[in-house]
């Protein structure tokens, strides 16, 4: 894959992830039902064959995401701990279970 088709993929995969948070931004479902459908989208990125590197920019643009949106609700929330709730919600190999 050259260079360029990793960074349109990329730029498509943000965009998903992108179009997702905006929509749960207006219409908001609970996260465990929202982050799911967002693992989904990140996922298929996973396994189709494209280069790791995209999903994984996938993954780190989609935690970014869930932190802003976490610090809006609470300002002192921790990066760290807001992704450790957004794993807590997922189902596949990136779940974090709670305590």
């Amino acid at each position: 894959m050259t260079d360029d088709n990793g960074k349109l993929l990329l730029a498509l995969g943000k965009a998903q992830i992108d179009a997702m948070f905006r929509r749960q931004a207006d219409h908001a479902v609970d996260d465990s039902e929202f982050l799911p459908l967002v693992e989904v989208v990140i996922g298929a990125f996973e396994t189709s064959g494209i280069d790791k590197e995209i999903a994984k920019g996938g993954w780190e643009h989609a935690f970014d995401l869930y932190d802003r949106t976490c610090k809006e609700v609470e300002t002192d929330s921790p990066t760290t701990e807001n992704r450790k709730l957004m794993q807590s919600y997922l189902l596949g190999p990136r779940r974090r279970r709670r305590k």
